[in-house]
């Protein structure tokens, strides 16, 4: 049902067990960093870009749990299992919240923007390194992500120009520009 490459990439990281204890506490206080996220930009942005962000979490969660009865992929049965875990596998629901967090966040994001998809791509690793993920469930829970991300993004930017949303954002119509609209030829 898979192909040769996703089975040998599960089971070549899912052999370094010096790392289970770091991808284990990534993989499990994923949840915990989102709500650090969501109270550091509901103090320095405000009210609507923390309605965004929850938008955007719950839409993320909400259609990751959609789609695997759909795909209907069953989770790695034959590796070293770090932790366990129940339902389908695919698409990855950590791998699709933090691409979609990091791709909402990326215009925000200013000197950190590098930190923010290193942890998005930390976070998925850690799913295939724990054994409950396969390459595939991660690369389909990411693009699906990125999607998701860019989608609010635009629904922000729809927000914006109709006047919906202001006050805290007043720095938004120079990073929607950045995001959206190609750079400028000098």
């Amino acid at each position: 049902m898979f192909s040769q490459f996703d089975y040998y990439v599960l089971m070549l990281l899912n052999s370094f067990s010096f790392l289970d204890s770091f991808m284990l506490f990534v993989s499990l206080q994923f949840d915990y960093f989102l709500f650090l996220i969501l109270a550091a930009l509901y103090y320095y942005r405000g009210r609507q870009e923390t309605i965004l962000f929850l938008a955007l979490l719950v839409s993320s969660w909400a259609l990751a749990l959609a789609l695997k009865p759909v795909f209907e992929v069953p989770r790695p049965d034959t590796v070293r299992f770090v932790t366990c875990t129940t339902g389908y596998s695919m698409p990855s629901g950590h791998s699709l919240m933090s691409f979609a967090l990091a791709t909402f966040l990326h215009p925000r994001a200013g000197k950190y923007k590098l930190l923010v998809w290193a942890f998005a791509i930390t976070v998925s690793l850690s799913r295939i390194f724990i054994g409950v993920h396969y390459p595939s469930d991660v690369i389909v829970g990411a693009l699906i992500g990125c999607i998701v991300g860019f989608f609010w993004l635009y629904i922000e930017k729809m927000l914006i120009k109709s006047g919906l949303f202001g006050g805290a954002l007043e720095s938004m119509r120079d990073r929607e520009e950045e995001v959206f609209d190609p750079p400028q030829q000098p």
